[in-house]
This record gives C-alpha cells, structure tokens and sequence, in this order.
C-alpha cells in the first residue's frame, strides 16, 4: 500500500492502484500506483513483491505516468482507490 508519509510529502489527491502479474508470491500480482498531486504533478509508484514501495516517479501527466508503469511490467487497467 501507498505510505500516508508519501501521501503528506507529495500532497497526493487521488490514488488509482496498477497491478502487475508476480508469480513469486500467493496473491500472484504485485500493485503500482498513479497518483495526482495538488501542485500538478503525478506520482508512479512501483511496489515490490512484499508490496512495499521501491521507486517513486514524479512526472508532468498521467499520461506518462501510465506509460513508466507499463513499461515496468503493469496492466494499463487502473482502479480508483482514494478517495
């Protein structure tokens, strides 16, 4: 899950959650988040397969945004979970 410290430091408005098939773990996929920020900005992040954050992206559109996610592994379906 997206840490409440990078939501508080990036000021993230909307988080939608990416997924990314991980056959190294029970569940059998790893999540990715695009986030929207309050000054503009969006956020990709890549989880690794403990589901923890490992790289964080910050970039001009969402957009671009979907097109690094995908570019590590991730569908291009997204679903909105906050808020």
């Amino acid at each position: 899950m997206i840490s409440n410290e990078l939501m508080e430091k990036y000021q993230v408005l909307k988080v939608w959650r990416i997924l990314r098939k991980e056959e190294t773990i029970i569940a059998g996929f790893a999540p990715g988040y695009i986030c929207e920020c309050a000054n503009g900005k969006w956020l990709a992040v890549s989880t690794d397969p403990s589901w923890e954050e490992s790289e964080v992206l910050v970039l001009n559109t969402r957009g671009t945004a979907t097109k690094r996610m995908k570019e590590r592994g991730h569908y291009t379906r997204t679903y909105q979970i906050y808020p």
